[in-house]
């Protein structure tokens, strides 16, 4: 089976999305459940985040919060620069392309991190707050 996940994990995320849609319009459940295991199951280095975190943004109801929130924290690391190839996959959602750009100018700059401006609240607990009306599982 850990073969069998590393040898998926080298198609692209655009091939899921295209058999994710397949399988909610004709019922496959069996298939779903299979696309978002391995979506779950973390990729081999070197690797980004993004196409992941807008493939669980585009079907958010297979996929827990947490799922979404620690997807969105490994995209957000500073120390990764995205290019312009990053970003159509969340045209679609720009909520979570917004919160990115903000997430990572506190990381960067915290004289301007949106959680210091909510009553100072932590940077998990502003995540979890946004991340609320998403629609991810609980």
């Amino acid at each position: 089976m850990h073969r069998l996940l590393e040898d998926v994990s080298d198609i692209p995320i655009a091939t899921y999305t295209l058999a994710m849609h397949i399988a909610i319009k004709y019922s496959m459940n069996d298939v779903q459940d299979a696309i978002t295991k391995v979506i779950q199951t973390p990729p081999r280095p070197p690797s980004t985040e993004f196409p992941r975190l807008a493939f669980v943004a585009e079907f958010p109801s297979h996929f827990s919060k947490a799922l979404a929130i620690q997807l969105f924290i490994n995209a957000s690391s500073i120390t990764y620069f995205p290019t312009v190839n990053d970003v159509p996959p969340f045209a679609a959602h720009t909520a979570i392309l917004a919160l990115l750009m903000q997430y990572r100018e506190g990381l960067g700059n915290s004289d301007v991190a949106p959680w210091d401006q909510y009553r100072s609240c932590s940077r998990q607990d502003w995540l979890s707050k946004k991340f609320e009306s998403l629609g991810f599982k609980p």
